[in-house]
């Protein structure tokens, strides 16, 4: 009897080591898991601390951006001596963005102490990757309008009408088909236009995009971004490397000649074959001629573009914008001669002689107004951008700056 009792007891000791070592792994294990997911939320935190600091140092760049904008909007563009010598912000405000965020570098710039003006870089920064005016571009958004829809096709049969486009608009499309010059302005025109016909008047303007694989429909209104344009028929990578740095969706239906990238020769050249007074000129109707006319006037339109007259001269006889671009800078003619470096001395590209009535119904100058920003914060672990378009007239509704004059009209965070 007393033996049953100590095998009874013996078992039950073995039992109980046995619930006490898996109750401890239990412990451990759980342990263990505590301790990975303290590991993992103090990781997530840091990397959310970091992206949060990027993302403050993004918004520093676009709120001095938009005080040098307010400069330019109430000192710049009322003073017509300061603007006949061309100063921009978007000349200046790009080199200044630097010093808010290193120290160093402002005193340097500065010549003396800044202490307090910017961070050491090794903390992060903010940079300014986009900075520019939109209104120097084919604003597509015209077409939403009847009565600009004549200046628009004009303007994208221009920048469509070089003939070594031909072999882009003779390119078989995704859905087997191939769109021509006129066919192209007409899907990018009816997929912003009200109606629901096709610029041809064939059948629905929706049939291609019915027919896609995650099918969509026109807008048939204005387009909020640039990247809304993507989504138009024809609109592929080769369509997009050639002229998407010529469209927008801001601005006016004219193009702010002053506005206009010095390196887009492309619209430069789609204008010149526009207003030619003869539609005959020997250089528009030579691909060759053209480019090195467009490519040597196109570095100083800054410049030209304070006086259409000037403008017009310089294209007609484009030796002539050396003598002026070296005037200006105060630089000798001999650094000048040669402004689209292209191996050719200006004096002898051909020019072409202008209508100046038809370039003043495709140009506009005076003050700008609608600028594209793309804002970068950069900290340790992180990177933070903000792409925004900010309206110089827009009245801005933001709580705390209700009333005021200049708005972002875009804004978009990534």
């Amino acid at each position: 009897m007393r033996n049953g009792t100590v095998s009874r007891s013996r078992g039950q000791r073995g039992v109980a080591l046995l619930v006490v070592v898996f109750g401890l792994s239990l412990i451990a294990l759980l342990i263990n898991i505590f301790i990975y997911q303290s590991k993992i939320n103090r990781k997530s935190a840091a990397s959310e601390g970091e992206r949060m600091r990027a993302r403050y140092y993004a918004f520093s760049t676009l709120e001095i951006t938009r005080l040098f904008l307010r400069v330019q909007a109430k000192f710049i563009d009322n003073n017509s001596m300061i603007q006949n010598m061309g100063i921009d912000m978007s000349q200046i405000v790009p080199m200044m963005i630097p010093m808010f965020f290193d120290e160093t570098l402002a005193e340097k710039l500065l010549g003396g102490e800044a202490r307090g003006l910017g961070e050491l870089p090794e903390k992060g920064s903010g940079v300014l990757e986009v900075y520019r005016p939109e209104e120097g571009r084919i604003n597509l958004n015209c077409a939403f309008n009847s009565t600009q829809l004549e200046r628009l096709n004009n303007l994208l049969l221009g920048l469509f009408l070089d003939r070594p486009y031909d072999e882009l608009f003779g390119r078989i499309q995704d859905d087997g088909q191939i769109l021509d010059r006129q066919q192209q302005v007409g899907a990018l025109v009816d997929f912003i236009d009200f109606d629901q016909s096709m610029t041809s008047g064939a059948d629905d303007e929706d049939s291609y995009y019915k027919g896609l694989e995650e099918p969509y429909l026109s807008k048939n209104n204005l387009l909020d971004s640039v990247n809304d344009i993507r989504l138009i028929r024809g609109v592929d990578d080769i369509f997009w490397a050639n002229f998407g740095s010529s469209l927008s969706v801001y601005g006016g239906c004219q193009i702010h000649l002053c506005a206009m990238d010095p390196n887009n020769w492309q619209l430069l050249a789609a204008l010149i074959i526009l207003t030619a007074a003869s539609p005959e000129d020997p250089v528009i109707t030579d691909p060759v001629k053209l480019k090195l006319l467009a490519t040597t006037v196109a570095p100083q339109v800054p410049v030209l573009c304070k006086d259409l007259q000037s403008f017009i001269g310089a294209v007609a006889q484009p030796g002539t914008a050396s003598t002026l671009v070296s005037a200006v800078g105060g630089t000798d003619i001999e650094d000048s001669g040669d402004l689209g470096q292209d191996g050719i001395a200006d004096a002898q590209v051909q020019g072409v002689e202008l209508d100046a009535a038809k370039l003043q119904t495709l140009v506009v100058g005076g003050s700008k107004r609608y600028y594209r920003i793309r804002a970068v914060g950069l900290s340790d672990q992180a990177m933070y951008s903000i792409e925004s378009v900010w309206d110089q007239l827009s009245v801005s509704t933001q709580p705390g700056k209700e009333g005021s004059q200049g708005a972002y009209i875009y804004w978009k965070e990534d």
